[in-house]
């Protein structure tokens, strides 16, 4: 593994090594205590996007939620949410979907072999989840970070520890209806342990927007209103950000962002700013394809799987998904996430 002087930066940041593999175990007298891994991936050639996460149950903690989703440029969105036991100290998951760990805050590797529902954006916004046509998907990706971790504190979603990390990966993926890609791109993991509770006291949707770029510098930004509407968007209850200095985190101030609005899933655009100690950043967004999920806040003892909009008078939409990121003429595709009260989107 290079050490921080090759790479001119820290990969762990600071942290342990072994921070980054999975706690087997809650804390004794941990109440809700969960963890999650996750990774987002987006091709560059292909444009065959996906979201990949595994994460505890805080009741249950040996059993896992494993759920993903890919996005494909032709509109289909494929999808799936199981559950299955199979962690280890180095591997999240093991059901269908598995991240195993080769070199702490290095080197990942992300396995899925199973089936997922047939779907389109369109017809997740209609609904909640249906049972329908599946087809077969296996794919693997090499993994290798390109920052140090981001690293957020106790508050809102976080849990207790939670960081964030940029990277490069390669990769294939085959299905059943005749895609078979060599992936290569960029994404970003994520690595939260300690209790999360979403409740309609402290939740009001979320703004979650970050990209690597080629030439190697990057940015993150989180945002979460303190109330609903425009006033919780003009002043949010937290709101953080960085940009990438060879590798390095450099913290920033968020001066415009995305939120979510309505059910358009592509073609929409957005803006990013930011002011760090290296200047401002003014990058431009435009959304490629959209996964949509109901939020389930205050209602977690349910277990639902939540993929499709079900309409329930209080819930909250998330829209994950994938959005071509422009900064001083550079572009990369990256990753995009919102969420916002249902009943406020327009159609």
């Amino acid at each position: 593994m290079p050490d921080a002087e090759t790479l001119g930066y820290d990969p762990c940041g600071g942290l342990p090594p072994e921070d980054d593999y999975c706690a087997l175990d809650q804390p004794a007298g941990a109440t809700l205590y969960g963890e999650n891994h996750a990774f987002w991936f987006f091709d560059a050639q292909n444009q065959a996007h996906a979201y990949n996460h595994v994460d505890a149950f805080q009741h249950f903690y040996e059993l896992r939620t494993e759920r993903n989703w890919l996005i494909f440029p032709d509109g289909r969105v494929l999808y799936n949410w199981t559950e299955a036991a199979h962690t280890s100290r180095r591997k999240a998951g093991g059901g269908c979907l598995t991240f195993t760990c080769i070199e702490p805050f290095r080197r990942w590797t992300i396995d899925y072999l199973g089936t997922m529902r047939i779907s389109s954006a369109d017809e997740m916004a209609q609904g909640p989840a249906q049972e329908g046509p599946r087809a077969v998907v296996e794919y693997h990706c090499d993994v290798v970070t390109a920052a140090e971790p981001w690293k957020q504190g106790e508050g809102y979603a976080f849990g207790d520890t939670r960081y964030e990390q940029l990277f490069r990966m390669t990769g294939r993926l085959k299905t059943s209806q005749g895609d078979d890609l060599r992936l290569s791109g960029a994404g970003v993991r994520t690595h939260r342990r300690g209790r999360r509770a979403l409740e309609p006291r402290n939740w009001f949707g979320h703004g979650w927007q970050t990209a690597l770029f080629p030439s190697g510098r990057g940015f993150g930004l989180k945002r979460f209103p303190g109330q609903d509407g425009p006033e919780g968007r003009a002043h949010p209850a937290w709101s953080e950000a960085y940009v990438l200095d060879r590798g390095r985190v450099v913290p920033a101030e968020v001066i415009e962002s995305a939120w979510l609005d309505d059910f358009t899933p592509s073609g929409g655009t957005v803006r990013v700013r930011l002011r760090s100690a290296l200047g401002e950043a003014d990058i431009a967004g435009e959304v490629l394809g959209t996964s949509w999920r109901t939020m389930s806040i205050g209602r977690a003892a349910e277990n639902l799987r939540e993929f499709g909009v079900r309409g329930r008078p209080g819930e909250y939409v998330m829209a994950q998904g994938a959005a071509r990121w422009t900064w001083d003429g550079e572009s990369v595709i990256g990753h995009i996430e919102r969420s916002a009260l249902g009943s406020s989107l327009r159609r």
